[in-house]
């Protein structure tokens, strides 16, 4: 079962208590309702991806989209994919709180993943696109997060990052990012598409935000020798050892 982290640790007070004080004082712009406004954001996030990345919705219905840092926002409760992941250490603690955003009517329902993105339990080169919305310098490891999704991007896939730079590390956001500190990050796996800065920052005490579409460069995977272990498998029946 997952745990149920140490709410004494700012960084998970942080993170969690964000959301609570909005739902509970209200944060509503465009609706009259918390889980209402979350739809909203939902859309929001898609025209944006979409628009960055130049498609039309319907590019995405067969689509496997991954969402890195989801927060209990329902980053893809309204987006049209086949299939979609969420990804986000403290979505277990989310769904305890009752704070899951259902999928709108009509779309496939998204698979909730309480894990870190250091640690992304997804085959090889299974995504087609990878939203990372404010999340990277949440990260404890970005550089690792980073190689996670290079590793389950498929080949010919995109990454969408965006990420807010400058400002002073907090316990929940212990990485300060510079324009270039995280283009230089971001090169060591995959090749920039698209960079643009000067967007509102996600979070007051940042600079700004920066958005980056990318794709994965060729790298080394893990290898399986299935001849070896067929070999010794033959090898423990000759001898009377396998236990079926």
């Amino acid at each position: 079962m997952p745990l149920i982290p140490d709410f004494t640790d700012l960084r998970y007070l942080n993170e969690v208590g964000w959301f609570l004080y909005r739902e509970k004082h209200g944060y509503n712009h465009f609706t009259d309702s918390y889980a209402g406004e979350r739809v909203v954001w939902s859309k929001m996030l898609l025209d944006e991806v979409l628009s960055y990345c130049n498609w039309e919705e319907k590019y995405l219905r067969d689509k496997f989209v991954v969402s890195i840092g989801c927060g209990c926002s329902g980053d893809l409760g309204i987006w049209p994919a086949a299939t979609k992941i969420a990804v986000d250490p403290l979505l277990y603690v989310y769904q305890k709180l009752g704070m899951l955003l259902e999928d709108a009517k009509d779309t496939t329902r998204t698979v909730y993943l309480a894990v870190g993105a250091e640690e992304l339990p997804l085959l090889d080169e299974c995504a087609d696109l990878v939203v990372c919305r404010n999340a990277l310098d949440h990260m404890p490891d970005s550089r690792l997060g980073l190689n996670q999704i290079w590793r389950i991007l498929k080949s010919d896939g995109l990454l969408f990052l965006s990420v807010d730079t400058g400002g002073a590390p907090t316990p929940d956001e212990p990485t300060v990012f510079s324009e270039e500190s995280l283009s230089a990050l971001i090169q060591e796996r995959f090749s920039i598409v698209k960079f643009t800065t000067g967007h509102q920052a996600h979070d007051k005490w940042r600079n700004c935000s920066v958005r980056v579409l990318a794709r994965k460069k060729p790298g080394t995977t893990v290898s399986v020798n299935k001849k070896a272990i067929l070999q010794a498998y033959e090898t423990l029946i000759a001898r009377g050892n396998s236990v079926r």
